[in-house]
């Protein structure tokens, strides 16, 4: 790998879209999305799990991004473990059938998608039209539908850093998921503002209904499974 190559990695992981860009969001997040704060100070695990999440939204398909200018492909499972793990760690240890059902909800339709894409390639799946192009939305609905349920944000059991920090990065993916294609000839810093506004109005949605998200969170996560089917149904069409 030429050092241009890995200048533009160490700038999109560290900077945009990732860490930094994404971390600045987390705390507009935390702020817009009314996430209370823990019932203890955050851990340094939970503060890991924060900057980890963060870092890893480097490898979403963001128009602009630095690391395009590698020569491969950023692989969805690379992303997806991140968050996936990011959750498990910096979450309280339960997990009923609802959460869980919640998980296969937005984890399902992204794999179907890369299947009826034939790749795992993150830019190729945010970019591919046909039945995966007409899936993707309904792949978008069922993680945002699915997020309350995993993330719990208002569980003030963990690190209110790492909630946020959550909630900004799945937002993020979706962002890049829906945006890629119809904002492909937009500057970077364009794609920055409509991402963070998109998350922003995410973020408010979730706050405006907290006190229903509270109770009816895991309820949302099962809803969740329908736009899932839908996309799936759709993609293998």
């Amino acid at each position: 790998m030429n050092p241009l190559a890995v200048l533009s990695a160490v700038v999109g992981v560290a900077i945009f879209p990732g860490a930094a860009y994404t971390g600045l969001l987390a705390a507009l997040v935390a702020v817009g999305g009314r996430i209370p704060a823990g019932l203890r100070p955050a851990q340094l695990d939970e503060l890991m799990v924060a900057v980890g999440v963060s870092a890893a939204c480097g490898l979403l398909a963001f128009p602009g991004s630095p690391l395009f200018g590698l020569p491969t492909g950023v692989s969805l499972v690379v992303f997806v473990t991140a968050v996936a793990a990011a959750i498990a760690w910096g979450s309280a240890e339960r997990w009923p059938w609802q959460r869980l059902a919640a998980g296969a909800a937005a984890v399902a339709p992204l794999l179907g998608l890369a299947s009826v894409a034939m790749t795992l390639d993150l830019r190729t799946i945010a970019a591919a039209g046909g039945p995966v192009g007409a899936a993707r939305p309904w792949a978008v609905a069922a993680v945002l539908m699915a997020l309350p349920a995993l993330v719990r944000p208002f569980d003030p059991l963990t690190a209110r850093l790492g909630r946020a920090a959550l909630v900004a990065a799945i937002g993020l993916a979706c962002f890049s998921l829906a945006g890629f294609a119809p904002l492909a000839g937009f500057s970077p810093s364009a794609v920055a503002g409509l991402g963070a506004l998109a998350v922003l109005a995410y973020a408010g949605l979730i706050g405006v209904a907290r006190r229903v998200l509270v109770v009816a969170g895991p309820a949302l996560g099962l809803l969740a499974l329908v736009p899932a089917a839908v996309s799936l149904g759709v993609a293998l069409h």
